[in-house]
């Protein structure tokens, strides 16, 4: 069914179920980034294969909002749909709700999936339309009806992950999460996204691409802790080790049913920006909620030794994979090989694939030549990737892997050939922001919106910005985008904390010519304290060269030149026992001490 037709099949369901106008969120009821294939519902209704945004059809009119780092991937796949783009934070750009506001008549009806929104969002969307008189509705899933060949849930095989792996035992996990109930005057908790549940559990699967979770709800009372999945794909030696810790398992479509019949007599914790709409209005009337963050979040992004350990070594791995990659890459670019952005990301992966313990892709690669380099998720397919070819042009490629020790998550920009004095210009700004960074020493309580400052502020000087954040966190053999830290202009409220990984990854995309992005992840830890209290620091743990062809070392301090040359250094050390004697000349070559020639 085409786009088009898919919006008429839907206009004419809202017109029969009463309703002006109808939300496609695009996502599902465990708030997943990358949710599965059977609620990727934005994507069947428009074609637009971001990871964020929002569709809103009306009887005369059909819109995508999503943000910057989407605005020229999204005009290309909202071409000829009748979808209009509108590009969210730019100046001028209603909101969806101001848009529907202004559109919509008193008694109007706007509805949406309530599976598909959280708690919070909703609450937005009922005051901001309430103003206008119009009433929103959580009950309807208008699409399931029209996607006649919609896929189903996987269910795929689940792992567990032993004490040596996790740095703590699932018992361990499951009495910090008592407690941190009792901390917060509650005693049940309904755990609804996917990393959280598998990082509580110990457990690991391949229910969605690039996150290897288990699709699942587990609730925590005071009497049972049950978890929502497909039983019959838990291997017998996990069954036994889960009932040992008190957790049962219960099928995934009986969640619903066992929510609506919650003892009143307790009191759970809820949080607004996790917990989906459906589930807070199946809860009993009588149940006590106790407003609060997720406490399992918390814990989750704060990695202990033995997960940062591990985490070191899957950079090294990744890294051996990145200099293999760089050095095939620029071997077969001197040999005149025609490579596309597809067969670049194949050669990445396959180097990454012949090294013991790589499990998978932490995300689909991001290989962006000359232009294609500006948008910020690009995705290369068949047909239309451009051909890499030597000349003032630059290649970005962002990747990662799914490591038996850990999650991995690198961005590299290199010269195809000879870069111009603005692009070595451009490239230093932003490698002076990733640095600054690095370097960063800042107070316990520090949140990520203060330091992200630090990675614009060379841009800045000269008029210069890029539209998305700084750094997310990054889960350990999870999910490669996490929380509830963030490094962003937002102000989000949550302070760096030790063991949190973070990515650093400032930018410069110009459109239509190249972009530049550097990231490595990094950890946050303690750092010796003086007379005005405890202080934080980063480690860099990614390990992979910076272009010295793009370097203007007229642009940087002595201070950075030493940070640079040191990182190469340590670089170099980890490596080599692990590189073949080729590739440590080749790496030697690339990271030479920036003063030399």
């Amino acid at each position: 069914m085409e786009i088009t037709k898919r919006i008429e099949s839907l206009r004419a369901s809202m017109a029969d179920a009463g309703v002006q106008a109808y939300i496609i969120t695009g996502s599902d009821p465990h708030g997943s980034e990358n949710p599965p294939a059977f609620w990727r519902t934005r994507e069947w209704i428009s074609g637009f294969t971001g990871s964020a945004g929002l569709v809103v059809i009306t009887p005369d009119a059909a819109g995508l909002w999503t943000d910057f780092r989407y605005w020229i991937q999204a005009a290309e796949e909202l071409r000829g749909s009748g979808i209009r783009l509108h590009r969210e934070g730019e100046d001028g750009v209603a909101d969806p709700e101001a848009f529907l506001a202004d559109r919509l008549d008193p008694g109007d009806v706007v509805a949406v999936d309530g599976r598909t929104m959280v708690l919070d969002a909703s609450r937005r969307w009922e005051s901001r339309l309430s103003d206008a008189g119009v009433d929103l509705r959580t009950d309807l899933d208008l699409v399931d009806g029209l996607w006649a060949d919609r896929p189903g849930l996987i269910d795929g095989p689940v792992v567990e992950l032993d004490e040596e792996e996790s740095g703590e035992s699932r018992r361990k996990r499951l009495e910090r999460l008592d407690g941190a109930l009792r901390e917060a005057g509650a005693d049940a908790w309904v755990g609804v996204q996917l990393d959280s549940v598998a990082w509580l559990l110990n457990v690991r699967g391949e229910d969605i691409p690039y996150n290897p979770v288990v699709v699942g709800y587990y609730v925590h009372t005071p009497g049972r802790r049950i978890w929502f999945t497909e039983p019959s794909r838990i291997p017998s030696s996990l069954a036994d080790a889960l009932s040992e810790d008190g957790v049962e398992t219960a099928p995934y479509r009986d969640f619903a049913d066992f929510v609506s019949r919650m003892d009143g007599g307790g009191t759970v914790l809820a949080d607004g920006r996790t917990l989906s709409r459906s589930i807070v209005d199946a809860f009993p009337t009588n149940l006590k909620l106790r407003w609060a963050a997720d406490p399992v979040a918390a814990m989750k992004a704060c990695k202990n030794p033995v997960e940062i350990d591990r985490t070191r070594r899957a950079m090294e791995k990744d890294a051996v994979a990145l200099v293999r990659f760089l050095m095939d890459l620029e071997g077969r670019m001197d040999s005149g090989e025609a490579i596309s952005e597809i067969d670049a990301a194949r050669l990445l992966s396959d180097c990454r694939a012949a090294i013991p313990g790589f499990l998978g892709e932490s995300f689909s690669t991001i290989p962006g030549f000359g232009p294609n380099g500006a948008i910020c998720h690009y995705e290369a397919r068949s047909g239309t990737a451009a051909v890499l070819r030597s000349g003032a042009e630059l290649f970005l490629i962002d990747s990662g892997g799914q490591w038996d020790e850990g999650t991995t998550d690198v961005t590299r920009t290199v010269a195809l050939g000879s870069p111009s004095a603005q692009q070595r210009q451009d490239y230093t700004r932003v490698l002076k922001g990733h640095v600054a960074l690095s370097r960063a020493r800042f107070p316990r309580g520090t949140r990520g919106y203060q330091l992200d400052a630090l990675a614009r502020a060379p841009l800045w000087e000269h008029g210069l910005d890029y539209g998305h954040g700084t750094g997310h966190g990054v889960g350990y053999r999870l999910n490669v985008h996490e929380g509830p830290q963030r490094l962003s202009p937002k102000p989000i409220d949550v302070a760096l904390e030790p063991g949190m990984i973070v990515s650093n990854e400032p930018g410069l995309y110009r459109e239509g010519r190249y972009g530049i992005r550097i990231e490595n992840l990094l950890v946050c830890r303690d750092d010796p304290s003086g007379e005005f209290g405890p202080f934080l620091a980063f480690d860099t743990l990614t390990l992979a060269p910076y272009d010295r062809r793009l370097i203007d070392t007229a642009l940087l301090s002595d201070g950075e030149i030493r940070w640079i040359d040191a990182y190469h250094e340590d670089l170099r050390r980890r490596l080599e026992p692990l590189l073949e004697e080729a590739e440590n000349h080749w790496l030697a070559d690339r990271t030479k001490p920036l003063a030399a020639p």
